[in-house]
């Protein structure tokens, strides 16, 4: 038996005795040692209704090979980040490297088990190997990380462009990381917050804004090459991306939108601005976004560590979503550690 963290009621998530999963050929059972929680699990659990009912969250996954299922050759005791996206390998999106748009992909920690668990059962190929001596908290940065290598990878950054990131939660964050991976010449961001902004400065934004309307007010007519929308939610910043893109530039939405986002048509007519929107991670080209991602982790590992700014046992796992909902407590990326 292990134990696991599942979805009850609205608002409601406890911690269960579970059957120990079994892996079956080409799979691993892995010993979960950090999850983080992304923004959009607390959001699913305070959701109204029974759309999370039973869900086993936990999709930013880095732990052990305990147990290899037949067929696998990956060594035990192996510290591993997990791409928790499992398509059907048949379609023509999966044939290409692009799961993320398989119509019949699973998503572990939404429409399949994920690790907030003492234990979790994987395909062996979502595993992407680290190197030994990496923090398992750091090791669980690799998955919102991948999302920031697929977005600036799509905006095909000109060499020293200037790029402007909307919002400072730890996507916004990491995307500066990415960023200048990608060739950026200088990196603005916008942070409301006093920890978020220094945080910023010290992932290396050269410039740091409490607002999108001060950012634009300091750029002035200059604009920015590529903007990075990392909100989502009910936040207005499509709008406020289109405002501080140059004429010809590029908007990249890697924030998931609860709703129908403002968008104003004109003023994107009129400026011949292309959108870029960004799901998850792919392996359309010759490197993964995710192995992309273990590098920058393995590489930047002490920048990252401030990053991870909770960390929770299995048994508090109620407090780690509270303290994750609750952005007054500074609160950046909060994990759990099984």
């Amino acid at each position: 038996m292990m134990k696991a963290a599942v979805f009850g009621d609205t608002g409601n998530i406890e911690v269960r005795e579970a059957k120990l999963p079994e892996p079956r050929p080409g799979w691993v059972r892995l010993a979960v040692s950090s999850v983080g929680i992304c923004g959009r699990d607390p959001n699913l659990l305070y959701a109204h209704g029974d759309a999370s009912r039973g869900v086993q969250p936990g999709h930013e996954i880095a732990g052990v090979i305990e147990r290899v299922g037949d067929g696998v050759m990956l060594p035990t005791g192996k510290l591993v980040a997990v791409e928790p996206l499992h398509g059907c390998g048949l379609c023509r999106y999966c044939t290409v490297g692009l799961r993320n748009l398989c119509p019949e992909n699973r998503l572990f920690g939404f429409t399949a088990r994920g690790g907030m668990a003492e234990y979790v059962t994987l395909p062996a190929d979502t595993l992407y190997e680290l190197p030994s001596g990496l923090p398992s908290h750091i090791a669980a940065l690799t998955e919102p990380l991948a999302v920031c290598v697929r977005g600036l990878r799509l905006a095909r950054l000109d060499v020293q462009a200037r790029v402007a990131i909307l919002g400072a939660g730890s996507i916004g964050l990491l995307s500066i990381l990415c960023a200048r991976a990608a060739g950026a010449g200088e990196v603005l961001i916008t942070a409301r917050h006093p920890h978020q902004q220094e945080l910023a400065r010290h992932l290396g934004a050269d410039q740091v804004f409490a607002s999108a309307s001060s950012l634009m007010e300091a750029v002035g007519q200059d604009y920015v090459d590529v903007v990075v929308e990392t909100v989502g939610g009910q936040a207005d910043t499509l709008s406020e991306a289109v405002g501080v893109a140059r004429n010809a530039g590029r908007v990249v939405i890697l924030g998931v939108f609860e709703d129908k986002p403002g968008l104003p048509g004109e003023a994107l007519f009129r400026k011949e601005l292309t959108l870029i929107a960004s799901n998850c991670y792919g392996r359309e080209c010759h490197r993964p976004d995710f192995a992309i991602a273990t590098d920058l982790v393995a590489e930047h590992r002490q920048l990252l560590e401030p990053l991870v700014t909770h960390r929770f046992k299995l048994d508090q796992v109620a407090d780690a979503f509270a303290t994750a909902a609750d952005k007054s407590n500074q609160s950046i990326k909060v994990q759990v550690n099984p």
